[in-house]
């Protein structure tokens, strides 16, 4: 399974003067491209007095959140199988007193194969060792909790599996990916290197891996072991997307650029690597490039309500 961090893009539109209050517009998303039906918002202030978290239950894909007059905010967004997303709303910068939202919420597992045309080779040791009964029998009762997006139940299934063979690849990896959706990338590297270790070829392993070593801030580790599986599969969308997102943390926008543009080739239909394109060529005030990458999302997606919030965003950048 590959962890893809839910991805949130606000697209900051700037304006000579502020205003003290803001708004904020969204559209939430799956990766699929569809409008999540009903979802709620936790908003709170992330300094300042303390006070009570506002929650809001929205539909039909959009949500508005008016009167924001503080500087920063944590926003939430959570739906019933789907990972929460969270991102910071910074006010702090000169910027319209509206943003706009788009958000994409993921499954807690993504089956969704690496590329269109490769599969990444086992070690013929992992294809020739036989999981036994009781090993099987716990993995395929954690999967199923995993899926319904019951964590720690889950866990337990995948614990009583390595138990019964310390060496089940498959069983390791999904621990891991559960201590990452927990923000624990130390525990999750735990069990993602007693995986690599007895598969290092591997590509959702060491994609796993990386993706924990970001979330740690060890961009140069995970750029290394990013680079060594492109090496090893390079039409893997998501490993250029993690590429260009490391870049982009980096504010490296060129790099950023470069990667996204290839994940969007190998894979037209990867989300996250359009919105957070959107996001790089904002940043280097390629208006017209940004512009082109809404559109192509609009247009690949044939949704009216996103469809309709994206015109009002390409409204916002100017013609």
């Amino acid at each position: 399974m590959i962890v893809i961090v839910c991805s949130l893009l606000c697209l900051r539109i700037d304006s000579a003067n502020a205003a003290s209050a803001h708004s904020v517009k969204g559209v939430v998303i799956t990766r699929d491209g569809t409008v999540v039906p009903e979802f709620s918002v936790v908003l709170g202030r992330v300094a300042g007095k303390p006070e009570l978290l506002q929650r809001k239950h929205f539909k039909n894909g959009e949500f508005t959140l008016d009167g924001l007059t503080g500087d920063r905010y944590e926003l939430k967004i959570a739906a019933p199988l789907f990972i929460t997303s969270k991102t910071i709303l910074d006010f702090t910068s000169k910027s319209k007193p509206t943003d706009y939202c788009i958000i994409i919420l993921h499954t807690f597992r993504n089956e969704r194969r690496l590329t269109p045309a490769e599969t990444y080779s086992v070690s013929v040791k992992v294809l020739q060792e036989k999981i036994p009964d009781t090993a099987a029998n716990a993995y395929r009762k954690a999967v199923e909790l995993h899926q319904n997006g019951k964590l720690e139940e889950a866990m337990i299934e995948y614990g009583k599996a390595v138990r019964a063979y310390p060496r089940y690849v498959e069983a390791l990896s999904d621990l891991g990916t559960i201590f990452i959706l927990y923000n624990k990338p130390e525990s999750a590297l735990v069990f993602l290197r007693r995986a690599q270790e007895i598969d290092d070829a591997n590509p959702i392993i060491n994609l796993n891996i990386a993706i924990a070593l970001t979330e740690q801030g060890e961009y140069g580790d995970a750029l290394k072991l990013l680079n060594k599986v492109l090496r090893d599969q390079p039409q893997m969308a998501p490993a250029h997307l993690h590429m260009g997102n490391i870049y982009y943390q980096k504010k490296q926008y060129e790099k950023a650029e470069h990667y996204l543009c290839q994940a969007v080739e190998i894979d037209p239909g990867l989300l996250d690597a359009w919105l957070l394109l959107v996001h790089v060529r904002l940043e280097q005030r390629k208006y017209d490039e940004a512009r082109e990458s809404l559109m192509h999302i609009r247009e690949a997606m044939n949704n009216k309500v996103v469809a309709e919030f994206i015109d009002e965003q390409l409204l916002a950048l100017g013609s």
